[in-house]
């Protein structure tokens, strides 16, 4: 990662910040106008398969008792409130980890030309937080109860699952490059590569949900 590349990012990701944050109020405002419509629909048409599995009428947690096993216009108010903590871990988490990317990329550089243990071991520990983060944020979006409706338009809600996409594909690749990268410089470059279409990616992801389509 050269110089430019750095300082751009390090300009840009107070952008994204300040995007993440805003954003909060407009995704907590399309919450609160869920929780009163519960009494129309109970549950979207449309669901991940992961809330169908976990959160559906005949759901994972209907069964052991998590979730309360006779949907009521009560019970979904409270699913929706879960809903909303998670959506606040997911976004705190999710801030988190971009900064621990764009840390990642000063001691990326800083691996690649001087080298040492001292700076692989704080790349691979700075790697491990990544992931962690990465995963818990994942899981806060993708096993939070539904919404009460899954919009079918293109808004800049579904531009951020698409590029969830592009950064989870991107995630996967740099941590399968990290393992082959050795002493290869070819491999150090792909590397390198991945991890920063991956955080591009995952910082659009944050910014286009300041912005309504």
């Amino acid at each position: 990662m050269n110089k430019s590349i750095i300082l751009s990012l390090f300009f840009i990701f107070p952008l994204i910040l300040k995007a993440q944050i805003t954003a909060a109020d407009s995704l907590l405002m399309d919450l609160n106008t869920e929780e009163t419509t519960a009494s129309q629909s109970l549950l979207p048409d449309r669901m991940l398969f992961t809330q169908r599995m976990l959160w559906g009428e005949n759901g994972l947690y209907r069964k052991v008792g998590i979730a309360p096993k006779v949907l009521t216009a009560e019970t979904r108010a409270h699913e929706l409130k879960i809903r909303r903590t998670m959506f606040r871990i997911h976004q705190g988490v999710g801030l988190a980890t971009a900064a621990a990317m764009l840390a990642q990329g000063f001691v990326g550089n800083n691996l690649y030309k001087n080298g040492g243990r001292n700076t692989k071991d704080i790349h691979e520990s700075i790697a491990l937080g990544i992931n962690i983060g990465y995963i818990t944020t994942g899981l806060m979006s993708f096993t939070a109860p539904p919404p009460m409706i899954n919009r079918k338009k293109f808004d800049n809600i579904k531009l951020h699952k698409i590029l969830s996409v592009v950064h989870l594909s991107g995630m996967i690749a740099t941590n399968v490059l990290a393992d082959q990268a050795g002493d290869s410089i070819q491999m150090k470059k792909w590397h390198r590569a991945a991890g920063m279409t991956t955080f591009a990616a995952y910082a659009a992801a944050i910014a286009t949900i300041k912005f309504e389509f």
